[in-house]
């Protein structure tokens, strides 16, 4: 216990030490006088460039502003048919695969920039200069084609899945993609007219990142209108709780993360909403029984109950898997459950222990006998049989009706 309080917690990084690491970017160097005033002098020639851009692009504008009203009057159309014929183009762009042109592009900037200061590095035309006068990616053969590809792929899923180096790298990409994912809800909102809740809150009390809420249209109200709370409430209470999570020294959350997480699939997989997570008998009870596995279980973990893991590190992965799915239930087709069976059978003629037997009772080979039943008990029964049989006597006893009942119509009939 003393070792996880002294581990260090200052950073995200620091507490998930089995995961990569985005490299953080290094300062950029002191700069002298003399340099400040050239890139001042730099600076002042590119916003006046930026001003002479600005202004043609303002008279382009508003030619094409008359040209537009000039359609219109000739074709009978709304100036908005025009504009949307001619800007018209959607606002959401699926993940572009990794081409080659740029993966020979990322190898060179790897190449040449690596050890180049900030302020000093290749930009991106002169990087693609060198890659067409490189012979060598040239004159490239399928496998190492298929190399660079790879490493910029995997180079794109590095800064997805690995973690931020520090706080303030960590606080830069959440404010970043907070506010792209506030400027994508409000654009549903005015298109769709859907009502979206945004919380992005904190992990750890040592994070820098800032807690931020956001609502659409209206939805603050919603908070005061069912809970009579203002949503900022809900917040803090969030954070909270978000702080005492996923702590290294709080492994019993952790555990109890990875038995719901694996209970949830196996109910999914199966359908079964009573079924639970046998660890002794998993080839008999679980796999030969309903069909299914666990596939994807990290190595060097065994295959044992969280509560009997003994490290958070391992306990943190196993969560980790499962969450991401790389640790996942699936079914398995008939042929491969017989394959199984036969497999268990195997072993099992070979001496191997196939099921483990159920523990026996610590007075197993003994004799149990009844205990003598008190005499106030047996008289309270014998009182409740007394009643239920009387009951049952005198329901036997009541007179049946007759199945036919004469009226007096009948009566008066018969008198005539």
């Amino acid at each position: 216990m003393s070792a996880l309080q002294d581990a260090n917690t200052s950073t995200w990084a620091a507490r998930n030490p089995t995961r990569s690491t985005i490299r953080c970017r290094t300062p950029p160097p002191k700069i002298s006088k003399a340099q400040k005033a050239s890139r001042k002098i730099k600076r002042d020639q590119k916003i006046e460039l930026t001003k002479l851009v600005h202004n043609a692009v303002a008279e382009h504008l508003d030619e094409d502003k008359t040209r537009i009203q000039t359609l219109t009057h000739a074709h009978n159309v709304t100036p908005k048919y025009i504009n949307d014929m001619i800007s018209s183009q959607t606002k959401y762009h699926g993940s572009r695969k990794a081409q080659l042109a740029n993966a020979l592009l990322h190898a060179k900037a790897k190449e040449m920039n690596s050890d180049q200061p900030v302020g000093s590095r290749y930009k991106i035309v002169e990087l693609r200069e060198m890659v067409m006068n490189d012979p060598e990616m040239n004159d490239l053969t399928k496998d190492k084609k298929a190399g660079y590809i790879a490493a910029l792929r995997e180079h794109r899923e590095q800064k997805v899945t690995h973690v931020r180096g520090n706080n303030m790298a960590a606080a830069r990409d959440v404010l970043l993609t907070t506010e792209n994912i506030v400027k994508e809800l409000n654009d549903l909102c005015v298109c769709t007219g859907t009502y979206a809740t945004l919380f992005v809150v904190r992990g750890h009390i040592n994070d820098s990142i800032q807690s931020t809420m956001h609502g659409t249209d209206n939805s603050d109200d919603f908070w005061e209108d069912v809970y009579d709370l203002p949503m900022a409430n809900f917040l803090r209470q969030y954070e909270q709780w978000a702080c005492t999570q996923n702590q290294s020294k709080c492994s019993p959350v952790v555990r109890k993360q990875v038995r719901k997480l694996i209970v949830r699939g196996l109910v999914a997989v199966t359908g079964k909403k009573d079924i639970a997570m046998n660890y002794n008998n998993y080839n008999t009870a679980i796999i030969e029984t309903y069909a299914v596995q666990l596939v994807g279980w990290p190595p060097g973990i065994n295959f044992i109950s969280p509560s009997s893991i003994g490290t958070v590190g391992e306990i943190r992965r196993l969560r980790d898997a499962l969450k991401g799915r790389t640790c996942y239930w699936t079914t398995l087709t008939p042929a491969e459950v017989k394959a199984h069976t036969a497999t268990l059978n195997k072993c099992h003629s070979e001496g191997e222990i196939v099921k483990q037997p159920h523990k026996k009772r610590s007075d197993a080979g003994t004799s149990h006998k009844r205990k003598a039943p008190s005499a106030v008990g047996h008289t309270n029964k014998q009182t409740k049989g007394s009643s239920k049989k009387a009951k049952h006597n005198s329901s036997q006893n009541v007179p049946k009706s007759v199945e036919f009942i004469i009226s007096s119509d009948e009566d008066e009939i018969e008198d005539q």
